[in-house]
């Protein structure tokens, strides 16, 4: 049986990326000549992020699945456990005396999607800490540890990046207000540079992001942190 190879995963966001970002250079070199060039570069970084981060959480989803396609049994082991559990729980030792569960040394992978998320959805994470407890209880320990090297200071721009996108998607004061809160600790310890807010609050996610510093759009850079980010997962 094939295996899906992470590398390809990682290779497969790359380009994605890459192509976000060509894509958004070549737009802004076209409407540099508008009067409108302000507004429609602020309305195209804003875009250009939200396709960047929807690509970024489809990466991980798809490299958590190439990691359980290449080696189920700890995810496998820790559902038999816990389905075994429950049925003990709910209908007692003698039932449970009568349960067997076939285990798989090999798994298709539109088999494992359907195992491990039934409602047919990509896998999501809410936090890099839930990513973190579920490459811990559930991969390989190989596969674990490249997810849970994510420094701290990559974790912050991963979920900075997250507030920013919830604020555009939502427009809510509780979303604008973690979106600032996440820009002022962006930068702490001299990490993700440029990326930080400063004394004053972001209003315009499109002005924030297409603001140049030391020679780069804020929207590269989160383009560059999550590619660096991404390489070693």
């Amino acid at each position: 049986m094939r295996k899906v190879d992470p590398a390809d995963v990682r290779a497969d966001f790359e380009s994605a990326s890459k192509d976000i970002v060509e894509y958004f250079n070549r737009v802004v070199a076209v409407v540099a000549v508008s009067p409108s060039k302000e507004r429609d570069t602020s309305q195209l970084a804003t875009q250009s992020f939200l396709a960047l981060f929807v690509a970024f959480e489809r990466f991980i989803s798809d490299l958590v699945l190439a990691y359980l396609n290449r080696d189920f049994s700890v995810f496998q082991a820790a559902l038999h456990a816990r389905v075994s559990s429950s049925v003990r729980e709910r209908f007692g030792d003698g039932v449970h005396s009568l349960l067997s569960l076939k285990t798989h040394a090999h798994v298709r992978m539109t088999d494992l999607e359907a195992i491990v998320d039934p409602t047919g959805w990509n896998l999501t994470f809410p936090s890099i800490e839930k990513l973190k407890s579920f490459a811990s209880n559930s991969l390989a320990a190989a596969h674990a540890a490249r997810i849970t090297s994510i420094s701290v200071s990559e974790a912050r721009l991963i979920e900075t990046a997250r507030a920013v996108r919830n604020f555009v998607a939502h427009q809510s004061v509780g979303s604008k207000k973690l979106m600032n809160d996440a820009l002022s600790t962006v930068e702490v310890g001299n990490h993700n540079r440029h990326l930080g807010r400063g004394v004053n609050e972001v209003h315009t996610v499109g002005s924030y992001l297409k603001a140049v510093h030391a020679g780069q759009r804020r929207l590269h850079r989160y383009s560059i942190g999550l590619l660096a980010i991404s390489s070693h997962m």
